[in-house]
């Protein structure tokens, strides 16, 4: 997959490391639960559209050729977006090219956060969500890579493979070349 060449063939250590410890929750993640049992969360920022990339690349080492056809990543990990009629329309324009381009399974959830993902995790199977929180994050006090949901929410695993990132590797050239920002 180009992401995991062009960051293999990087001179920055940094990033190297980074990417493999995301990689490897990644690949943990899909090991502990079924396709049907993990989601994404997209809106679209920065943050979400590296983790999209790099659940691309996960899944693609985690699957290996198997999960190729015709040249082409067949991804099956279910995507949430949370629509907001206060979103700019560039974000949701954004976040549909981005979910058609790579043939995202896109559930458009148009309610609240909690009620939302209440609805969406009594009619599916799913039990991890992968999101792009990162340390510095208000959302990200008191999480680590693998963090149950909080105390009134809906039960799920929250899964953050790109917390310990900053925001400058986050920007990185190699990276955001490649992903197009």
């Amino acid at each position: 997959m180009e992401i995991d060449k062009a960051i293999r063939e990087s001179d920055d250590r940094r990033l190297k490391t980074k990417y493999n410890n995301a990689i490897n929750v990644i690949q943990r993640t899909l090991a502990l639960y079924s396709i049907e049992e993990v989601a994404f969360s997209f809106n679209g920022g920065k943050d979400s559209t590296v983790l999209l990339h790099l659940l691309r690349a996960g899944y693609f080492l985690h699957k290996g050729e198997q999960s190729c056809s015709n040249g082409s990543l067949t991804f099956p990990i279910r995507t949430i977006y949370f629509e907001s009629n206060s979103a700019f329309p560039e974000i949701n324009s954004f976040t549909y090219d981005t979910a058609s381009k790579y043939v995202l399974q896109l559930d458009i959830i148009r309610s609240d956060f909690k009620s939302g993902l209440e609805a969406l995790l009594n009619a599916k199977p799913i039990r991890a969500i992968f999101l792009g929180v990162r340390i510095g994050d208000p959302t990200a006090v008191g999480q680590e890579q693998f963090s149950p949901s909080s105390p009134g929410w809906p039960p799920f695993m929250r899964v953050n493979p790109i917390l310990d990132w900053s925001y400058r590797l986050l920007i990185n050239n190699k990276l955001f070349g490649f992903i197009g920002f």
